[in-house]
């Protein structure tokens, strides 16, 4: 008789730009992404268009600099995998936008959390809008 696996279940997890920059900026929630990272049963995901969310506001509120170090700290943190905007996850991120009250980049991380059937990770109030699509888990407690 084989003995029963004591492994976890993987845990996966889609982040946005808002939960991506409380983490590297170690802002109010930042925390539980980490705490996301360092459990070994987790996998974690960003959208390349949520990814360059976070690169823009970086750019405008900072500078360059800051931008590339987010960048590298990323490509470092190798738990995290950038995923493509594909014409498949463009046209889900279309049809969640349609719905109104949340931005566009917004959809490509609650149609990619769709995709993968993973918690959407976040403290951005917008995703309320897609609730009743995706399992969110709010940054600061319920928004």
């Amino acid at each position: 008789m084989r003995a029963k696996s004591k492994r976890k279940a993987e845990e996966k997890y889609v982040l946005d730009a808002h939960s991506l920059l409380a983490f590297l900026e170690a802002e109010k929630g930042g925390e539980k992404v980490k705490g996301l990272l360092e459990s070994s049963g987790n996998r974690l995901y960003i959208s390349a268009v949520n990814l360059g969310e976070a690169y823009y506001i970086l750019l405008r509120e900072r500078d360059k600099d800051a931008a590339e170090l987010m960048l590298t700290e990323l490509r470092q943190a190798t738990r995290i995998s950038v995923v493509d905007a594909t014409w498949e996850r463009a046209r889900e991120a279309g049809k969640l936008k349609a719905r109104g009250g949340i931005s566009y980049a917004d959809c490509f991380a609650a149609a990619l959390a769709e995709e993968k059937g993973a918690w959407l990770v976040t403290g951005d109030p917008e995703f309320k809008r897609v609730a009743d699509r995706v399992k969110i888990l709010w940054l600061n407690g319920e928004c």
